[in-house]
């Protein structure tokens, strides 16, 4: 019998590493894998935690759309839109009644359409169905503005004492169009002045995107406004007011993919574009090159990805990547970015919403504390990082991970020996499978018991 006396110690700080050969990846990280979190200081197998449901809507119709206004004293105020229904919800179990939409509406409300010096926040419509509205924390009302006629958008941001919508409709669809409002006053339009030194350097002006493709992204990050078209390119906002703001291009197909795959996350931009998730900093410094992929290590499992969601949880500083019409969630850990393992793990769930929910969208919770949730098309509300071991509160919380591959002593026969370090909390059962050319090596798993500590 051969005889091994290197120990190899498998830890778990690094995720999946899809990308080079099996041999080669870290001993921290995996070739596959599902439902575990990852932290660089600790080393540890860990599930991630489940998701908790925490509502359900009055009409339990489909969760569609989001609001929440963050007034000047702090205090928050949140919509909820569920099927044609407008709810104000007070973050636990009371939905109010504040007005009604079109079934096929999808409101948002991010933080950042929040106009604080007016104390309102401003929502647009992902589906451009409903003119935009607004809401001061007792009404939801149509925007007042000067253009005459309904006004629609698609995206709205908060920038430079201004609001800027993207993807406008004033009587006839404009896609392509960005809108500056005036300094300081969110209702005061134009579609018919561009920026120029004769309108005033706080008047309000409009742009049109240079590659004339409809816009379908919006964000900031480190003094960067930045617009994405549809199957286009990046766009860059240049100047500081309305006599000289201009729309930079980048490289063709920089553009992002679906109406939600642009998101600000702190220090970054992530862009969810087909088969990749890529980095503003990466394609501002560099173009279109690897550096700018994020998704560079799980690639060979997201390459026939066509539409992304992306969603920013500034609390557990993670990212979810949502990719469409797939039963998964890929979780960027932006702890583990430039570091020397993958950043990346893969949820699923059994539960019955399948990650695949109707809306997903991040805000302040009953603490005040930044927090993601989603809805399902019952009504129903949850919240990541929940408490306990069962999503939603009815399925367990799965988790697996496939090692690298590793070289056998070159004999017939040997041993391998073997042990578990875990801190006695829960319960748990181990299984370990043995693949030799991926192909299990023995008719049956090893299962080991771990009992709970007293």
């Amino acid at each position: 019998m051969a005889e091994w006396t290197d120990p190899i110690i498998i830890t778990y700080g690094g995720g999946i590493n899809s990308r080079r050969r099996v041999s080669d990846i870290d001993l921290n990280e995996c070739t596959d894998g599902e439902n575990f979190d990852l932290d660089p200081l600790f080393l540890s197998l860990q599930a991630r935690k489940p998701f908790d449901k925490v509502a359900t809507a009055t009409n339990a119709s489909s969760i569609n759309g989001f609001a929440q206004l963050i007034n000047q004293a702090g205090t928050t105020s949140t919509l909820i839109q569920a099927g044609t229904e407008v709810y104000e919800w007070n973050l636990a179990s009371t939905f109010t009644s504040r007005g009604t939409v079109a079934a096929s509406t999808k409101l948002r409300g991010w933080r950042d359409h929040n106009f604080t010096s007016s104390q309102i926040v401003i929502i647009t419509d992902i589906n451009k169905n409903e003119v935009v509205k607004t809401w001061d924390g007792t009404t939801f009302s149509t925007l007042a503005h000067n253009l005459g006629g309904s006004f629609y958008a698609k995206y709205c941001r908060v920038y430079r004492e201004r609001a800027f919508y993207a993807n406008v409709t004033s009587g006839t669809a404009t896609p392509h169009l960005l809108v500056g409002s005036k300094i300081g006053d969110y209702t005061n339009l134009t579609t018919t002045n561009r920026p120029t030194s004769s309108i005033g350097f706080d008047a309000a002006f409009y742009l049109p995107i240079p590659d004339l493709r409809p816009i379908n992204g919006l964000s900031q990050a480190f003094g960067e406004f930045i617009l994405s078209t549809a199957k286009g390119r990046l766009h860059r906002l240049k100047g500081v007011n309305s006599f000289n703001f201009d729309l930079e291009e980048f490289h063709s197909g920089s553009g992002a993919s679906g109406d939600e795959g642009v998101m600000e996350i702190g220090n970054d931009v992530l862009l969810g574009l087909p088969g990749r998730i890529e980095t503003l900093s990466g394609i501002v410094s560099y173009g279109d090159v690897e550096v700018d992929d994020a998704s560079l290590l799980i690639w060979p499992k997201v390459k026939s990805v066509e539409k992304w969601r992306i969603v920013y949880d500034q609390l557990s500083q993670r990212v979810y990547c949502f990719p469409d019409s797939k039963s998964m969630v890929w979780v960027l850990h932006k702890s583990l970015i430039g570091g020397s393992v993958s950043p990346w793990s893969k949820w699923t769930t059994g539960h019955s919403i399948d990650f695949q929910p109707t809306t997903v969208w991040s805000m302040l919770d009953s603490a005040g504390l930044p927090a993601v949730y989603m809805g399902d098309s019952s009504g129903n509300i949850y919240k990541f990082e929940g408490a306990g071991t069962k999503d939603g509160g009815t399925n367990d919380v799965t988790i697996s991970r496939t090692s690298r591959l590793f070289a056998l002593p070159p004999a017939n026969v040997f041993d391998v020996e073997g042990w578990i370090n875990y801190r006695k909390r829960v319960a748990a059962t181990v299984t370990l499978t043995f693949l030799f050319s991926g192909t299990t090596t023995f008719d049956e798993t090893i299962t080991i018991h771990l009992p709970a500590g007293t």
